[in-house]
Parts: C-alpha cells; structure tokens; sequence
C-alpha cells in the first residue's frame, strides 16, 4: 500500500466532503469555527497514519502534500499560527509512527519538506523537536542534541531536553555514529555546562514546546531528571525550582511539587515564595491544621511582612472556632492591614458563615467608606441577593471567597501562586 495507490485511500482520509465544508469566506469567522476544522481534520490524519505509518515513510512527500491539499481545502481561511501549527503535529505523529527514524537523510528530508510548507519558513522548532523527541526515544541522544542546539537557549523545558542527552550520552551510552565511548566524561561535563547556562539565561516556561509535544507524557522524565540533578548542580540557583514549581502545578503533579517544596523551604527559608506555594498546597488539600502551622512559622520569620496575617484570615475562613479569625484580626489591626481589605474580609467571614444580614451591614459599610471602588462592592451586593436563593449555595459561596480572595490579594499586593 502507498500513499498514492487507490481512490479509496484519497477519498476516504484526504479529501474533505464537499457537503462538510463550511464557505464562509465573505463574512466573520468565529475563531472556534476554524479550530473546530482544524481538529476534525487533524483526528482524520492521526486515524490514518497510525495505520499507514509505512506507506507515509516509503513516500512521505505525497503524504505531505495531501495534508496542504487539506489546509487549502478546509472551508475556511486559516490563520498563520493555526496552519503551522497544524503542520506541527502532524509532523509530530509522523515521526512518532515512523519506523526510519535511524536513517539521517529520512529525518533531515521530512524535517525540509515539513518546514517547507509552512507560511512562515522561519518556524522550524516544532517540526526540529518533534524530530528531536524520536531521536530520544529510540536511543540517538546525540542526533537529538543537534536539532534541539538552535532553541536550547529560548525554552526552559528545550533546555533541559538538550542537557539530558549529554546526560544520557554519559549514563548510557549509544550507538549511534559519532559516539566516542572514551568522551563518556565529557558529556557529563556538558550536560552540567548546558544547565549552568540555563539557569543563567532563565528562559521560559514551554515558550516553544506546545501541542503534541506538550502532551507526550514520555517527555516529563527527561525534564524532571534534568531539573533535579539541577538542585544537585547549581543548588544556589533558586530559578530551577521556581522552573520546577510551575511545571509541577501546570502538570497536578503535586509529588514533584512537595519535592520542590522541601528542598527549597530548606535552602531558601528566608524566601517567602516557597513558603507561599506550600501553604496554598495545603490550603488547597483542605489540611488546614498544616496551613496554620506554616502561617505561624511565616509570622516569626516575615514579622513586617502583611502576606502572613492574611492568609491567617484568609484560613481562619474556614476553621471552626471563631478564636483563630479573632486572632488574625487583631493581628491585622496591629499590622495596619488597610481598612478596605479588612471590610472585605469581615464581609466575607460573615457571609461564609451563613450570617447574611452581619454580611449586608459590612457589605454597607464598605460602600459607606470607599464610595470609589463601588464598582466591587455592586457586584458582591448582586452575589449577596442572589445567595439569599437556595440554589446552589456552595458554588455561591465558592465564588464569594475566590472573588474576595483574588481582590485583596491584589490590593495588599500579594504574589499569585
């Protein structure tokens, strides 16, 4: 079987139904109308070369020019991005079925074709490091390293890809051409190089690795390896957690996430952003009691610092006894928390706790006090009115504290996790 032998191949997976297109080209095109297209088409196209990976590798080049056929055929005029993107995860599956990823010249022809047809020549790192991520996975780190070398510098997570296949040169090994095994020790020390200049550079967080590529779950552990040797490497350099924390928090990987916690509430105890992250973790699991605990230890170590005081009001929200608010509050008086934020904050103590009148006379008071901001005090007036309703009560009161939550945090200017 080819990609070019039999009506049935073309018209059943690369040619779009006439009667399915969508002519829209006179008019507006809602944005979701295109992707829709896009991801109908883009399904057609993975369904058909997970069962004819071989017929694309014997001729690529037909296959590739069957998919522009499809991107000018789609009914609808497809932005720059969204084309070459497109483009991007085809390639992607391309690579991940193909059985010839051994052979350079294989490689290097798909990666010119695959570039070639995209609008803008110049964005060549998706098609670069699907290519790069095939080469990792069937053991050629070096071949890897190549196309991954031009974007090292302008992704964290490309980054420590790039590292990782020295590392893997090093621990491993290969056989591929151009290994020496004598220079075992060499990779090692430009796999450390390369991550030492990351953390110099800073760049960030997935800028390049989108689509396909960001949802490999092969790739967590080249990037995770990478990050912890980092903590070993440069342990001075908190910028590898911060890497590391975001990844984590993006991925739910809360087992990465309490990893980089504890390390980083240990080298760094005078760092507020580890402790920030740690409490909202805990806040987040409902273990209150553990949040508290790190409320108290922030107090002693942030003494002029409102950040702690808050989140004690902001947990006393939700513990039983009315002591620990009482606390905080007077704490917060003390602090010379701004008398808005409080207003907020008694509001919000009162509303959650089903006190919907105490909750009105705050919510009076506040707009009684600070005339300007109106504007937030309408709208938690509407959330009160409608609370009074029995529909729903926690999803009301959910977006109570969230709404309140994220207004005093940008008024005592408190960093977002």
């Amino acid at each position: 079987m080819t990609c070019t032998g039999g009506a049935e191949n073309q018209s059943a997976w690369f040619m779009i139904n006439p009667s399915n297109m969508i002519d829209m080209t006179d008019g507006f095109i809602p944005e979701v109308v295109i992707s829709n297209q896009l991801e109908r088409s883009k399904a057609e196209l993975y369904s058909f070369i997970e069962s004819n990976a071989e017929a694309i590798d014997e001729n690529f080049p037909s296959f590739f020019g069957k998919v522009v056929t499809i991107l000018d055929r789609a009914g609808v005029p497809i932005p720059d991005q969204p084309h070459d993107e497109f483009i991007d995860a085809i390639v992607y599956r391309v690579f991940d079925a193909s059985s010839r990823a051994e052979d350079a010249r294989f490689v290097s022809r798909v990666c010119d074709i695959a570039c070639g047809m995209k609008r803008k020549k110049e964005r060549k790192a998706g098609v670069y490091l699907a290519a790069a991520v095939k080469l990792m996975k069937i053991g050629m780190p070096l071949r890897a390293a190549t196309y991954l070398q031009p974007y090292r510098k302008h992704d964290a997570v490309v980054g420590c890809w790039h590292a990782y296949c020295y590392y893997i040169l090093y621990k491993e090994g290969s056989a591929e051409p151009g290994y020496s095994a004598a220079e075992r020790w060499n990779y090692l020390k430009a796999a450390r190089q390369y991550l030492e200049e990351l953390g110099q550079l800073r760049p960030g967080l997935q800028r390049l690795v989108r689509g396909e590529l960001e949802q490999d779950p092969w790739l967590a552990e080249p990037f995770w390896v990478m990050i912890f040797l980092a903590t070993e490497w440069v342990p001075d350099n908190r910028w590898f957690l911060e890497i590391g924390l975001s990844r984590a928090k993006g991925d739910n990987n809360n087992v990465a996430l309490v990893k980089m916690l504890q390390i980083g509430l240990i080298r760094f105890p005078a760092d507020m952003l580890f402790y920030r992250e740690a409490y909202h973790l805990k806040f987040d699991q409902g273990d209150l009691a553990d949040a508290l605990g790190l409320i108290r230890d922030m107090l002693q170590r942030f003494p002029d610092d409102p950040e702690p005081v808050y989140y004690g009001l902001r947990t006393a929200l939700y513990l039983p006894r009315e002591g620990e608010f009482n606390e905080f509050r007077t704490l917060a008086e003390e602090r010379k928390m701004p008398g808005h934020v409080l207003c907020l904050i008694d509001y919000a103590y009162a509303f959650l706790r089903g006190r919907r009148g105490q909750a009105g006379l705050c919510l009076d008071e506040f707009r009684r006090r600070y005339p300007s901001m109106n504007y937030y005090s309408d709208l938690l007036l509407f959330v009160t009115a409608a609370g009074d309703a029995p529909a729903c009560p926690d999803g009301v009161n959910q977006a109570v504290f969230t709404s309140v939550d994220h207004f005093c945090k940008r008024m005592l200017k408190i960093g977002d996790t």
